[in-house]
């Protein structure tokens, strides 16, 4: 860590305007940080800092630790691969503590948020879940207590499911077939969200194949369970594998639409729904949503027809919700 002598020198040299914070001539590794606070990316300013102070990230996460605020080696990992980036308040507070850690200016890291990650392939940009769910919603906190499904170490690489409704119009069961791949180190898990239509009645994980249910969390009155799958095997990085399981709906009254969320992007997503033959919506449509309080896009027609389900196909999906909505008819009487 630089000495406080040098931090205070390296912070008076902000106000020059041809260098972000002093540079010992000659000093490459200085001249290139110097650079990329500039221009960015975060990553791999953050990277070049953490390179530059001597410190591991079992170190950092120490000093972080003792100044209050818990990030993990792993959630640092990802910062610094560009994997994902800093979102919530306390990951926010934590880059405010690593600019004075790593002996850096005020904001230097901070600013560099505010860029895009345009280096970072598609398939592993990752969007927060504050995008995707209500900030209100207490899903949020439970899903940031996983820490696979906060910093997620999986990708998904092809998403197939089937939802069933029934003659009562009612949903009754969801299934799921995932290929996935292991990103940057060994993994065997994977965290999956799923929301009832009336409050108090959470969908019930039933059956699992290549994998095993792991921590499990109900959130009754908002009718959501998330749950932990463990795969039956370690994946090493780059590895491929599937995931297929269950859900079995309780609701008991009527619904009209189904989402999925996507944090990252994905090269296939097959939505189907197989509605009984008794209970045929009079129209259905498909749709994508880019943040959860956004306006539907892309929405395009599905046929229906007693003899096969309605099918939405996508490929190269973007982060955001998609989903089908549907109307009932109107009941006679």
């Amino acid at each position: 860590m630089p000495s406080v002598e040098r931090r205070s020198k390296i912070t008076a040299e902000v106000e020059k305007p041809m260098s972000l914070f002093a540079v010992t001539p000659g000093t490459r590794a200085d001249e290139e940080l110097v650079r990329v606070l500039a221009t960015g990316p975060f990553s791999k300013a953050l990277s070049q800092a953490i390179d530059r102070s001597g410190l591991g990230l079992g170190r950092v996460k120490e000093r972080l630790a003792r100044a209050g605020v818990s990030i993990s080696t792993t959630t640092l990992s990802y910062w610094r691969t560009g994997r994902t980036r800093p979102e919530r308040p306390e990951s926010l507070r934590a880059v405010t503590l690593l600019e004075d850690l790593l002996g850096l200016p005020p904001r230097s890291l901070r600013d560099l948020l505010h860029r895009p990650e345009s280096d970072r392939p598609a398939i592993r940009r990752v969007v927060g879940w504050d995008r995707l769910w209500d900030p209100r919603e207490p899903v949020l906190s439970v899903l940031h207590s996983f820490e696979t499904a906060d910093e997620p170490s999986v990708v998904l690489l092809s998403l197939h499911e089937s939802l069933h409704v029934g003659a009562d119009r009612t949903l009754t069961r969801q299934r799921v077939r995932e290929v996935v791949r292991a990103t940057d180190e060994p993994v065997q898990t994977r965290v999956v969200v799923l929301r009832g239509c009336a409050p108090g009645s959470p969908p019930r994980l039933v059956a699992t194949r290549y994998c095993v249910p792991g921590r499990t969390e109900v959130l009754t009155e908002q009718a959501l369970i998330v749950s932990e799958l463990v795969s039956n095997r370690m994946l090493a990085p780059g590895e491929t594998a599937i995931f297929e399981y269950e859900f079995e709906y309780t609701d008991v009254v009527p619904d009209d639409r189904y989402d999925r969320r996507f944090r990252h992007s994905t090269p296939e997503y097959l939505l189907e729904i197989h509605f009984a033959p008794e209970a045929m919506p009079s129209s259905c449509h498909s749709y994508r949503i880019d943040h959860v309080s956004g306006p539907e896009r892309d929405v395009a027609d599905v046929p229906l027809s007693t003899l096969s389900p309605a099918i939405a196909f996508t490929s190269a999906v973007t982060p955001g919700i998609r989903g089908m909505a549907w109307t009932w008819p109107a009941e006679s009487g």
